[in-house]
């Protein structure tokens, strides 16, 4: 039997559409989205790979909180051959996340703290969380950069002892849920922060699926058809070095660790839509194997 792969514009245009308001909305509107910087997450003595553990690995925490690391998306910037502006990230960030997590424990997180703490668009949104041996200590990033944070964000600062970070979690969490209420993040906007939440459930619907169509699909998601083949790559790469999906000579498919990653966002999706909405996506899902599989009309 000949499967068919190949869709139109047109179809990827309504299919767009339909991924981004019946699962990708939902997601983002319910989860916040935390940017954690920091030293290199290899480092597991440094207290940023700490709390990611602590967050990502408890499945609860996972349910509501998204975390996105810079590098899984500027590492592939950085070395690529269309690159990005990168002075762009100022408005990436205040426009996709609800919280930046600071934990300046290395030279490149000093520099970010810095950086991020005086941008008017971003201090409002900082938790810079800090070893409390330095609490008292009168240094230039105490003296700065988080004597301007605190001015702003009465709830920015977090001092956390390393040996223990149970106690600095549930503050972490006060804290974000307290942004979350006056966040400006928009829900109506798929930027390359959020993109891995839009290229997962489209890969499931699709699968096997090429790159020229995500492509497509991410052009019309973002409104940026002028960059969405470096989007789609760099979405691409960050979860294939994650082991979510992989490539097969017919196309891009979903690991079980995808799977369970997909279906995992898909429970956040229902717990904030409609039995019928979240059954939309199913239909959509018999609908692509209909044409694929008996050749008959796309329609979504």
């Amino acid at each position: 039997m000949q499967i068919r792969n190949d869709i139109s514009k047109e179809d990827c245009k309504k299919l767009s559409i339909k991924i981004k308001d019946e699962f990708y909305r939902p997601v983002n509107e319910y989860k916040s989205t935390i940017f954690l910087c920091g030293a290199d997450l290899k480092q597991k003595d440094k207290m940023r790979s700490q709390f990611a553990d602590l967050i990502m690995n408890d499945w609860l925490n996972s349910f509501y909180y998204d975390i996105i690391f810079p590098e899984d998306i500027f590492d592939d910037l950085l070395y690529s051959s269309k690159r990005r502006d990168l002075l762009s990230l100022e408005n990436m960030l205040a426009e996709s996340v609800d919280v930046i997590v600071l934990i300046p424990e290395s030279p490149g997180s000093f520099a970010e703290l810095g950086a991020f703490a005086n941008d008017a668009k971003l201090r409002e949104k900082i938790i810079c969380i800090l070893d409390k041996q330095y609490k008292k200590d009168k240094s230039f990033i105490n003296e700065g950069p988080v004597k301007l944070i605190r001015k702003h964000n009465k709830d920015g600062l977090i001092f956390a002892d390393p040996k223990n970070l149970d106690d600095s979690v549930e503050k972490l969490k006060s804290a974000i849920k307290k942004l979350k209420k006056t966040s400006s993040k928009r829900t109506d906007k798929i930027s390359l922060l959020q993109l891995e939440n839009y290229i997962l459930p489209s890969i499931f619907l699709l699968e096997p699926v090429s790159k020229e169509v995500l492509q497509e699909l991410t052009g019309f998601a973002t409104e940026d058809k002028r960059n969405s083949y470096q989007a789609t790559t760099t979405a691409l790469t960050a979860l294939t070095k994650k082991r979510k999906i992989e490539m097969s000579s017919e196309g891009y498919r979903l690991t079980s660790t995808g799977l369970d990653s997909f279906f995992n966002l898909k429970k956040t999706s229902s717990s904030v839509k409609s039995i019928d909405e979240t059954i939309a996506l199913d239909n959509i899902r018999l609908e692509i194997l209909n044409y694929k599989l008996r050749n008959k009309k796309l329609r979504v």
